[in-house]
């Protein structure tokens, strides 16, 4: 099977391209879960029940699209209903 593979450069060329995109992704969602990590660590040690996501972009050095955007994903945090974009730990009343 092994020479199958190599002898062939398009299955050579196919199974390269599946493993960078499999590596791509692991790495995508492994960034996703520590950046997601460092949010919720810094909204749950917050004294103040909902923080900007300027405040938490500013704390954790990640841009505040992104902290929007995994925040909004993560089932642990939760949007504030008013205008102002903000965040609060999902279990807090």
């Amino acid at each position: 099977m092994w020479k199958a593979i190599t002898d062939n450069p398009l299955v050579s060329a196919i199974i390269a391209g599946l493993i960078l995109a499999a590596l791509a992704w692991t790495t995508k969602k492994l960034k996703d879960k520590l950046e997601a990590q460092r949010i919720y660590k810094f909204i749950s040690g917050s004294t103040e029940t909902f923080r900007t996501t300027a405040a938490i972009s500013s704390e954790t050095h990640i841009p505040e699209s992104r902290v929007a955007e995994l925040c909004s994903k993560d089932k642990r945090i939760k949007r504030n209903t008013l205008p102002k974009q903000s965040w609060r730990i999902a279990s807090d009343k």
